[in-house]
């Protein structure tokens, strides 16, 4: 949807691309694994704050688990905005995480939308670079547009996932993820390799059990991961909590009360 915004160069609307429009990065005399650096460092990927936040730096290179990322977009509502003589600093919530800083450097020597200050309140989409100073990660935006439809933000999301999905599909052999969330041309599940471990939803049969446990539990609080632990016979612990992590990270269920209750995001 961002190729649709003349404003945000170029999109991601290809499914084994995910880049910007040609540009002057590559050169024709260059190598192929040179061509390859510069193409993954063209790379825009949807993200959201809290996949921004925990990513994992090496070098002068992110990491959201198997995807390296540079160039990202989020949505959110700008909670602050303060304006110095050079730039602009916003802090962007997308309810992920904790609001990140938004960085927009302006042109003292020329008026333009840069140098307009979006007020608080304002749903965005920002385009930048991802920085980390000082163990502090912000981004640097190179656009911020304010959103012209709601629908945006909850495209976002979905757009996050769909992104991520086929960023990491080289790196995994065996993808636990919703049919429902293949994009069209990228054929069935089946064709992925390993179809003895995937089950209704994506899921293997002890996330399903987990996940048929939290569903069940009728109290306001949800199910305790003691109370997890001791229904599933066989499992310890550590693996309770490994299988309670994976279904949290794929949006099936939430915390409530503290970290050691939870329910599911498809609870009546």
């Amino acid at each position: 949807m961002w190729s649709s915004h003349a404003g945000f160069d170029g999109g991601y609307g290809g499914a084994g691309g995910y880049t910007q429009s040609p540009g002057g990065f590559a050169s024709p005399s260059g190598t192929q694994s040179e061509k390859k650096m510069r193409s993954r460092s063209q790379n825009i990927v949807p993200c959201t704050v809290s996949q921004l936040l925990s990513a994992e730096q090496m070098d002068d290179a992110f990491r959201v688990r198997d995807v390296e990322i540079s160039q990202v977009i989020i949505v959110g509502i700008i909670r602050h905005a303060e304006k110095a003589p050079t730039n602009i600093l916003y802090k962007v919530d997308d309810m992920t995480a904790a609001p990140m800083d938004v960085r927009q450097w302006v042109d003292t020597d020329e008026a333009g939308s840069e140098n307009v200050v979006v007020p608080p309140g304002t749903y965005v989409k920002v385009a930048g670079h991802l920085r980390s100073f000082q163990t502090k990660k912000s981004l640097v935006a190179f656009k911020i547009m304010p959103l012209e439809d709601m629908n945006e933000f909850t495209s976002h999301m979905l757009e996050v996932i769909n992104a991520h999905m086929i960023l990491r599909k080289g790196n995994m052999a065996t993808p636990k993820v919703p049919s429902s969330f293949i994009p069209q041309g990228m054929g069935s599940m089946s064709s992925y390799g390993g179809s003895s471990d995937l089950q209704v939803g994506g899921l293997s049969p002890q996330q399903r059990q987990v996940l048929n446990l939290i569903k069940s539990c009728p109290n306001a609080e949800g199910i305790s991961l003691k109370d997890l632990n001791s229904q599933l016979h066989g499992m310890n612990m550590t693996t309770v909590k490994k299988l309670v992590e994976f279904l949290s990270s794929e949006g099936h269920i939430y915390s409530t009360i503290d970290d050691e209750h939870f329910k599911s995001t498809d609870a009546e």
